[in-house]
């Protein structure tokens, strides 16, 4: 039996030393990423990269560091490892050129400061990236938010090409892989984590960048201009993951099962802003349980901090189900643009708890206003709160870009927030729910329905968490119920099992997730077992690359289980439900 194990190499003195320098550490989100993909994996420290420590692992990740940072004793253990078997995959790593089977022969710097773009990458490789596009974006340049290396690889196998800023052809290697003995390395040409970071969690807000007088989470979109129709940084970490699967990686699944212990396509959340209306909550919620389905609203103070939906009416979308939480106000009063303080946002939420008894779950901002980078989710966070609902889908203009599905900060996922060099490039314990498919399905008060089919057709090719956003007072007009009803006639056209949440549950099954674990792997030549752990009621499911055929069987805590297997994107996934608790997969070859 062989225990599969999965690690990347942190030194925090290097982390240290750069935010005493005034800078963010970016290889800290490789941990993000990690967590995002649910490759479960351990930290080695750089001084543990000898040949017995190494042994322990399968497969090895190595962020940017430093060429002076590995002896000549520790590229020797790593050559030979790779050489026996192990998968090593470096990010703009010094010093093992010769192991990764490339040389740099220059570097592009970021057109401006480290949230710009210095070139773009095209997904090429048939088996491993360019499938997991649908065909009608096959070619998409997606752009790359740090330095990037112009690399020489004659012998490596390509998985993304190298464009300029301007698309042009580089006629060079973004990404790359080779086989080495037993085992084999990739190399990446620039800092994914920088990438992503950047990218997810956008440039601080501290200027109106965008020109529309106010601070808002547009300001810090970094894919402008790039249209954003496919959710890029989502991509990378799809082809990263698929390199990982080939080599025995075990992943735990952005989706939880539904109640009835299936495996859905993916989960739809629903939810949207009162605006301080008075007469639109109860309709807007009566309608979504006419259609079977939940929805979040947002309570807004107007003016601050008077609410003007009743404790009664409060009650009443209780009573329906309906998910409330609180809609920050920082437009209707003050001077333009606004920089919200740790104490704005602890006046609204006592104004909020005095109304309605209750500590809110996921909240948006009023035309979703920001201030700084993570400082707001930092202080809700503080204050009690678990996450928002304030990435913005578009870049401005127009202000309120309806009846659009895009990625403008580069996922459908959520993500946690961190915060910068100043407080240690912390993690908080506090995530975004990126809006993506926004007023969907209608323009003014006619429907309109292909950018809700193409939403729809994203979160099934993929397995997204989309959020199908409408405001109450939209649901109490014909077109936005129409759209509402062909979302649902959409997805059973497609055959689709979907699952419906609030933006509430959305937010609480990804620190769910978060909590959760996969706590071994071990690989036999017959058979694949997999121990979980997660306290979600609902469980959870794991995902591993499957060869031809249906498993001889699969057996969780002795007992047949619910899966699936899936043809996707060149590949076959098998996809496993397991319970709450601790539990145990027993996967067969037959």
């Amino acid at each position: 039996m062989s225990e599969f194990k999965a690690a990347i190499v942190h030194d925090d003195s290097l982390r240290a030393q750069a935010n005493a320098a005034g800078r963010n550490y970016w290889p800290v989100y490789y941990r993000e990423i990690l967590n995002r993909m649910g490759l479960p994996h351990s930290l080695l420290g750089p001084d543990e990269l000898t040949a017995d420590d190494l042994e322990q692992y399968n497969i090895l990740l190595l962020p940017p560091l430093p060429q002076e940072c590995l002896t000549d004793a520790q590229v020797k253990a790593l050559s030979e490892w790779v050489t026996f078997g192990g998968l090593l995959i470096g990010f703009a790593t010094g010093g093992l050129d010769e192991l990764f089977g490339i040389s740099v022969e220059g570097v592009i710097e970021q057109a401006g400061d480290e949230f710009t773009p210095s070139a773009c990458l095209r997904l090429c490789d048939e088996d491993f990236s360019a499938a997991l596009l649908p065909p009608y974006e096959r070619g998409a340049a997606m752009p790359v938010l740090a330095p990037m290396q112009r690399l020489r690889a004659p012998d490596c196998r390509e998985l993304a090409h190298l464009l300029s800023l301007f698309e042009q052809d580089l006629h060079q290697p973004a990404v790359t892989y080779r086989t080495v003995g037993d085992g084999a390395a990739c190399y990446w040409a620039f800092d994914l984590a920088q990438c992503t970071w950047a990218m997810q969690q956008g440039r601080p807000v501290y200027e109106d960048y965008d020109g529309d007088n106010s601070l808002r989470t547009m300001d810090q979109i970094t894919t402008r201009p790039w249209e954003a129709n496919v959710p890029y940084a989502d991509l990378m970490m799809f082809a990263l993951r698929r390199i990982i699967a080939e080599h025995g990686g075990v992943f735990l699944h952005q989706l939880p099962p539904a109640a009835d212990g299936s495996i859905p396509d993916a989960v739809f959340h629903w939810g949207g802003d009162d605006e301080g209306a008075t007469d639109v909550q109860i309709p807007a919620a009566e309608f979504m349980v006419e259609m079977s389905l939940p929805y979040h609203i947002n309570i807004m103070q107007s003016p601050v901090p008077i609410h003007t939906l009743s404790a009664e009416k409060f009650n009443q979308l209780k009573e329906l189900g309906c998910e409330t939480s609180i809609h920050f106000n920082f437009t209707t009063a003050g001077q333009q643009p606004y920089r919200i303080t740790r104490q704005d946002l602890a006046d609204q939420l006592d104004a909020y708890y005095e109304a309605y008894g209750e500590v809110p779950v996921c909240t948006v901002f009023h035309c979703m206003t920001w201030t700084g980078w993570a400082e707001p989710a930092r202080w809700l966070a503080e204050l009690g709160m678990k996450g928002d609902n304030n990435r913005a889908h578009w870049r401005y203009p127009p202000s309120n870009p309806v009846n659009k599905c895009n990625f403008a900060f580069g996922t459908c996922y959520p993500f946690h927030y961190y915060d910068d060099y100043s407080q240690d490039n912390g993690r908080i314990d506090f995530t975004s729910q990126p809006v993506t498919a926004y007023e969907c399905g209608y323009m003014g008060e006619s429907a309109e329905f292909s950018h809700l089919h193409r939403a729809i057709e994203l979160a099934k090719f993929w397995n997204l968490t989309m959020n199908l956003f409408f405001h109450p007072i939209r649901l109490t007009e014909d077109a936005p119920q129409a759209a509402v009803k062909e979302a649902l006639a959409y997805m059973q056209k497609l055959e689709m099992n979907p699952l419906h949440f609030g933006t509430d549950e959305m937010c609480l099954w990804w620190h769910a997730r978060d909590a959760s674990a996969i706590e071994a792997i071990e690989r036999e030549e017959q058979q694949v077992t997999v121990r979980t752990q997660t306290d979600y009621p609902a469980g959870c499911i794991i995902q591993l690359l499957w060869p031809d055929g249906e498993p001889g069987s699969v057996e969780v805590n002795g007992e047949s289980a619910r899966y699936v297997v899936r043809e996707q994107h060149n590949a076959r996934w098998l996809y496993v439900a397991m319970p709450t608790g601790k539990a145990e997969a027993v996967i067969a070859h037959v």
